[in-house]
């Protein structure tokens, strides 16, 4: 061994010197104290060649590469030899708006580790969790938070400590609407890439005046492309496969007028998340996915206010501080559909209640005089939401009370030249009044503690109730009768009503514990469940009526992990237990991804869902739908979940592909939903639903991202396939469900105009959808025509100083384009003259035409 140091002008050699003497002449040399302790020391020695000048930077480099820390205080000139940084290191924190004070719901966390970019996303509440590997040789992580309409903020922290709490606050840059965040592809990526999230926008578009992430959601190639007021479809699932939840509480009635608007006023949420691949086993998670809303969680520092005003409806929110640790928020809409005629308004409410829809031309042997036999009379509409929650935090506790009332009631008066019924045939006709209505409401109140029990483990609790009510009646309903088989097959129009309620309890708890390994979370849900329905049909001579009772107790196990740096993933399951049966079932659910991070990742997913509360949507009526439990031989609807993925990211742009396949057992349906009223049974002894049909849906999604200069463009491209089956219709043969679309195209194009405008056209484009029609003519086609549509939005900002004003201008259906959405039998006169005989026509009913829209928000 030797030390050679000559001159300051040449290099300093250490070859295989012991540290102790290296770190003796540095600081001879550099004039600098070193401090280190003794083990530290012991053993190692030190081989380098560099010039005096940047010895002390060569010195820390190698011995960073030992697993030392050489730290310099130049204030104090002073070099403190360390122990290397944890090989994992633990971080805690929350992520805040800094002008109000409130939690950012799923915000993007991110750092680097081994030259690598690796992130992850708070819950609905900011928080964060992370556990990672700090990049060798370094001494602290930079960790960065960033939101949707926020400008980033970067933090560095120390890496001496295994452990860290740390709290980011955001500066807005806009006045923005909640964020939308998809967990929906097979590629489970760390948070770090939010191109889908900013393709989801609820203020991108609002056709009809009113902004809502149900409409938004249209934007992704897995939720089907909704025709009008036609409710939308996940992968295959029926348009009642979607659990909604407000604050982690169901709520059964997500829409306002038909599926026109959200059943929650946009000012008062904060995000939604959107879970539809592979959910967590957090969630029950029925066919179609959830869709979880979040109240906002502000803590402003004084009174702050939101309000708006639409064709359609006007909306104001409040909020303000409670105490030094809380905040208080009050939010209410109501529509004003009847006091201001807005051009096209009326028209929504008769086309939603299905009362004198546009359709196609009739054949020609069918006389123009009184064709359809209806003259639309007056109608009224009205809806209202509102929210309210209160927040409490203290150091270790955090208290949030939120409660929702919404509702609806629509009525659309008719005249109708209806015909007196002699058997099967229509005779004397005669004007009739006949009225459609349509009204429900839905009423939530929940509690949710949260406990911070140690540093890495919390303790949450959900207490909520919720109750819900609708009522539907129709007097000129279409009913298709069948004694068995085409050959006595008829129509007949005759009244149609419903009353359906549903209260339930709910209890939940879950603890969410971070180790060095991963994440877990254990916890169980208690519910209770009252429903009643009731029902008026032409199919029964008297009227049907069901109460049922049930309680459901689930347990749910998951865990996040990374056991490889480029494998990450999710594991759980659930185990439901249904009363009724009694029923039990274990839903698991898995996710895998490599290479999280980088250009490439790719996908695995699979999970297991059973729906209990069953939801029957009516085709072509937009009535709001019946909820019904699980009974006793009434097995529960069941769904197997296979995806795989890929996603790439070169540059700017981005491409995700991915492929499902999806297996349905024990799917529920009303018997007046067409094909079903071909089978065969005693309906008098029977439910008016049946519960043994089978589907199948497997597709292909495309998503495009692809900037152009200042532009941004989307392209959406689904191939997807939907079939269902019953053994007693067919002989159990397949045969394509009524909102299956093979081929779905959406291209969305961004325009800046200046600094506070913005152009988004948007155009949609589906192959036709399956005739129904067919199932009792096949000279019918098998298919009606495609759909083609471009809508417009045209946003501007304006900051005056009490307030920011937002303008938005929508139309929907640019060119008017007459797309046909289902074809339907209509009572008309038939013959080369009068007086011809009545029978039912098959005509094309038509989507809405063109409908313009505005909506002025004011943020002060």
């Amino acid at each position: 061994m030797s030390l050679a140091a000559t001159t300051r002008a040449q290099p300093v050699v250490y070859q295989e010197v012991p540290l102790r003497q290296v770190l003796d002449d540095v600081a001879r040399r550099s004039g600098y104290r070193v401090l280190y302790r003794d083990a530290l020391a012991q053993g190692r020695t030190v081989t380098l060649q560099a010039p005096a000048s940047v010895l002390i930077e060569a010195l820390s480099r190698e011995l960073a590469r030992q697993g030392l820390v050489l730290e310099a205080d130049t204030a104090r000139r002073l070099l403190f030899l360390l122990e290397p940084p944890p090989r994992e290191v633990s971080i805690e924190g929350r992520v805040w708006d800094a002008d109000t004070g409130r939690p950012l719901p799923y915000a993007t966390v991110s750092w680097e580790a081994e030259t690598r970019l690796q992130g992850t996303m708070a819950g609905a509440d900011g928080r964060f969790r992370v556990v990672t590997a700090p990049a060798t040789g370094r001494d602290t992580l930079e960790l960065t938070a960033s939101y949707v309409g926020y400008g980033p903020q970067t933090v560095r922290l120390p890496l001496h400590d295994a452990a860290h709490t740390v709290d980011l606050f955001l500066q807005p840059q806009v006045e923005a609407l909640p964020a939308v965040v998809i967990e929906g592809s097979a590629v489970w990526l760390d948070g770090v890439d939010t191109t889908w999230h900013r393709l989801v926008r609820p203020e991108r578009f609002a056709p009809f005046g009113e902004r809502g992430v149900l409409q938004a959601l249209q934007a992704l190639p897995s939720v089907g492309l909704a025709v009008g007021l036609d409710g939308f479809t996940v992968r295959g699932s029926r348009t009642d496969g979607l659990q909604v939840l407000l604050d982690g509480v169901p709520v059964y009635h997500p829409s306002h007028l038909f599926g026109l608007f959200d059943a929650f006023n946009p000012d008062a949420l904060q995000a939604v998340g959107f879970f539809y691949d592979v959910a967590p086993a957090t969630y029950a998670a029925p066919p179609g996915g959830t869709l979880a809303f979040v109240t906002r969680n502000d803590h402003p520092a004084h009174l702050q206010g939101v309000a708006g005003l639409s064709n359609v409806a006007g909306r104001l929110l409040l909020q303000g501080p409670l105490g030094r640790p809380g905040s208080w928020l009050l939010a209410a809409r109501r529509s004003w559909l009847d006091a201001f005629a807005w051009p096209g308004n009326d028209r929504l409410i008769s086309y939603g209640l299905d009362v004198g829809r546009p359709t196609g031309p009739l054949p020609p042997n069918v006389a123009d005089l009184g064709a359809r036999l209806l003259e639309v009379g007056p109608s009224t509409a009205s809806f209202y939401d509102l929210h309210g929650k209160l927040r409490l935090e203290g150091r270790r506790v955090h208290l949030t009370a939120s409660g929702y009332l919404g509702g609806d009631d629509a009525r659309q008066q008719a005249r109708r030249l209806m015909p007196r019924w002699a058997g099967r045939e229509p005779t004397v006709l005669e004007w009739t009044e006949v009225v459609t209505r349509q009204r429900w409401s839905n009423r939530m109140l929940s509690l949710q503690p949260t406990h911070r029990l140690a540093q890495r483990v919390r303790l949450r609790t959900l207490l909520a109730t919720t109750a819900y009510e609708s009522e539907y009646t129709k007097d000129d309903f279409l009913y298709a009768f069948s004694g068995g088989g085409l050959q006595n097959l008829f129509r007949r129009l005759d009244p149609f009503a419903y009353t359906n309620t549903l209260a339930g309890w709910y209890w939940e708890q879950a603890v969410d514990a971070g180790t060095d390994r991963g994440y877990w979370t254990l916890g169980y849900a208690l519910q209770q469940l009252a429903l009643s329905y009731q029902e008026q049909s032409a199919l029964r001579s008297r009227p049907f009526a069901e109460h049922q009772r049930a309680v459901q107790a689930d347990a749910f196990v998951q865990h996040e992990g990374r056991p490889h740096p480029q494998l990450r993933f999710l594991a759980g399951a659930r185990l439901h237990a249904f009363s009724t049966g009694p029923y039990v079932r274990l839903s698991p659910r898995l996710q895998l991804t490599v290479h999280p991070q980088g250009r490439w990742s790719a996908g695995l997913g699979f999970s297991r869902n059973y729906q209990f509360l069953h939801h029957l949507a009516f085709e072509n009526m937009n009535s709001t739908g019946v909820w019904l439990l699980t009974g006793r031989n009434q097995p529960p609807t069941v769904v197997d979940h296979l995806s795989v993925g890929v996603q790439l990211r070169p540059g700017r742009s981005r491409l995700q592909v991915d492929a499902y396949t999806r297996r349905f057992a024990n799917v529920w349906q009303h018997e007046v939903v067409a094909p079903f009223f071909l089978i065969t049974r005693d309906r008098e002894t029977s439910t008016p639903w049946l519960t043994g049909a089978r589907s199948r849906a497997y597709g292909l999604e495309v998503l495009l991202d692809q900037p152009l200069g200042p532009l941004r463009t989307t392209l959406a491209y689904a191939l997807a396939r939907v079939d269902l089956a019953h053994e007693a219709l067919a002989g159990g043969a397949w045969y394509p469900a009524p909102w299956d679309r093979r081929h779905q195209v959406r291209v969305y194009l961004d325009v800046p105009l200046g600094r506070a405008a913005t152009l988004s056209v948007a155009w949609f484009s589906a192959t036709g959808p399956p005739n129904t029609e067919r199932f009792t003519d096949q000279r019918q086609p098998a298919r009606l025509g495609s759909n083609h549509r471009m809508d417009l939005a045209l946003a501007g900002r304006h900051r005056l100083h009490f307030a920011t004003a937002e303008l938005r201008l929508g139309l929907f259906n640019l060119f008017d384009r007459a797309n046909p959405w289902y074809r339907t039998p209509v009572l008309a006169l038939v013959g080369e003259r009068l007086p011809g005989r009545l029978a039912f026509v098959p005509v094309d009913v038509y989507d809405l035409g063109r409908q313009a829209s505005f909506e002025l928000v004011l943020h002060f």
